[in-house]
């Protein structure tokens, strides 16, 4: 249980400290987490620990498939871990999701496909959501294929996903239900 058990708050804490340097929109992004969790209560909203570590946990079934790691544990990186819990951590009262949409902007080479592979894999499979529908979305099909290609080859490297998940063309989805995965171009 790799990232189960890691710390998603390092990051956090280290763009606070100015230990990592990122851009005004990102730390004011970190700064409203933190101040949330003292007041967000009073908004109807809550952060749960359980939900944001199912997320994190669902990484330990997820392996790369390309370069120097293809074939390793997925290890979520710092950033990762972190802005997986803030995605899936935010609780309205009525126990949806506070966060509808997420806007990620990384340099290149930071695991942005992968991550974002295994974050489509988990709205489909991880939060068992009878007829979830999951769409990687670009300008040109062949860019959102990028991340939906990531996504089946993560599942034909898991054993688990493997026994409940299909693959067809260009579709992923869960047996027995109405849950699918699909690249779409504009």
């Amino acid at each position: 249980m790799l990232n189960a058990n890691i710390d998603y708050d390092a990051y956090g804490r280290d763009v606070l400290a100015g230990k990592i340097k990122v851009c005004k929109w990102t730390r004011l992004a970190v700064e409203r987490h933190y101040r949330d969790l003292e007041s967000a209560h009073e908004r109807g909203l809550i952060f749960s620990e359980p939900h944001a570590r199912h997320a994190l946990k669902f990484f330990d079934f997820l392996c790369h498939s390309k370069g120097k790691w293809a074939g390793q544990p997925f290890l979520l990186s710092p950033w990762q871990a972190f802005w997986t819990a803030v995605i899936f951590g935010w609780l309205r009262f009525d126990g949806l999701r506070r966060y509808r949409k997420a806007y990620i902007r990384v340099a290149r080479k930071n695991g942005k496909t992968t991550w974002m592979a295994g974050i489509g894999l988990y709205l489909a499979v991880g939060e068992g959501e009878p007829g979830a529908e999951v769409y990687t979305a670009a300008t040109k099909l062949a860019q959102a294929r990028l991340i939906h290609k990531e996504s089946e080859m993560m599942v034909r490297q898991s054993p688990v996903l493997r026994r409940r998940v299909q693959i067809q063309r260009d579709m992923i989805f869960l047996q027995g239900t109405a849950t699918k995965y699909v690249p779409l171009g504009a």
